[in-house]
């Protein structure tokens, strides 16, 4: 099922042009397609765009949504399932996860389709769902969505992997009108606060869609109240949908997630290695592993990591 749109797509299209550049669906050859990033940076937006956009140019389409949550609820031959009912028609019942993906490759290598797969968790769910691209037929397109990137390059070539990125300052602002005051303007008197509300959000389009409602119709004491205390306390929705990118970590990447949210951010990678090393953590790995999940980024600016301030508040508490 597609994912009803959330709000405007504020920002968001020279991103979706890139993508479509990815796709070129001029082109006959079978191509994939990773779109990574963090938790509510809009991949299943953009994602769910391009479907709409382009579906019609296919023999067969297939959006499926929360393919890592509905794999851990439902298993892998549950999407199988929903995949082949979805672009052959067919209810199809499946004993195996291989017999699963003999059936797709058999029924789709002469059909030109479009699938997304959005918010894939496991290399296992690209393997037996999509395969390779000898599975479809000339011209098809498979975009996934993930949050973790080595998920993504091991199965995509990394030239066809998009970050998706952050929004700028005006664009959040913009945003965040709109969830605020229904509008592309504030109302008077509410711009100062309006850019304290977007400084918290750190360009994160979900913290600004769930929060610009909560403002909604307030008068400035209230305001004023809302982002004091969201300065104390973060807010639940948004760090329950963060949370999930800490899925997964072990005991040291976990450290080194907890140490660099709490006294590291900002700080140069080669102190940062070193005092890691020095408390025994299996540093290089362990940092490659949070920057793949989109926890954390590396500026080759002046080579310091960089922690998203909602992130790092999660991490924090």
């Amino acid at each position: 099922v597609i994912p009803l749109s959330s709000g405007s797509l504020v920002g968001m299209e020279p991103q979706i042009g890139k993508i479509i550049s990815l796709l070129d669906t001029e082109s006959n050859d079978v191509r994939s397609i990773g779109l990574w990033g963090m938790s509510g940076i809009g991949k299943t937006e953009i994602a769910s765009v391009i479907y709409e956009r382009y579906r019609h140019q296919f023999e067969a389409d297939c959006f499926l949504g929360d393919v890592g949550e509905m794999y851990l609820k439902k298993g892998l031959t549950w999407l199988q399932q929903a995949l082949i009912h979805k672009l052959l028609g067919k209810n199809i019942p499946i004993t195996s996860e291989r017999e699963g993906a003999i059936i797709i490759k058999n029924g789709l290598r002469w059909k030109k389709v479009l699938v997304i797969l959005d918010d894939v968790s496991h290399l296992s769910q690209l393997e037996l769902i999509v395969g390779g691209t000898e599975w479809f037929g000339r011209g098809s397109r498979i975009l996934i969505t993930t949050r973790d990137k080595h998920i993504i390059i091991a199965h995509v070539k990394e030239d066809k992997v998009y970050e998706v990125q952050l929004l700028s300052e005006n664009d959040a602002l913009e945003l965040f009108y709109v969830h605020a005051f229904n509008r592309n303007s504030p109302e008077r008197d509410f711009e100062e606060l309006s850019r304290e509300v977007v400084k918290y959000a750190d360009g994160l389009p979900l913290a600004l869609k769930v929060l610009g409602p909560s403002f909604c119709g307030r008068n400035k004491e209230q305001w004023r109240d809302i982002i004091d205390r969201l300065k104390k306390i973060p807010n639940d929705d948004i760090l329950g949908k963060l949370k999930i990118g800490l899925d997964g970590l072990n005991r040291d990447e976990m450290r080194i997630f907890l140490d660099i949210a709490s006294l590291y951010n900002y700080k140069s990678m080669d102190h940062v290695a070193l005092i890691l090393k020095s408390c025994g953590i299996h540093q290089s790995i362990g940092i490659s592993r949070l920057i793949e999940k989109s926890l954390l980024s590396f500026s080759r600016h002046d080579y310091t990591f960089r922690m998203h301030s909602l992130i790092r508040k999660m991490g924090e508490n």
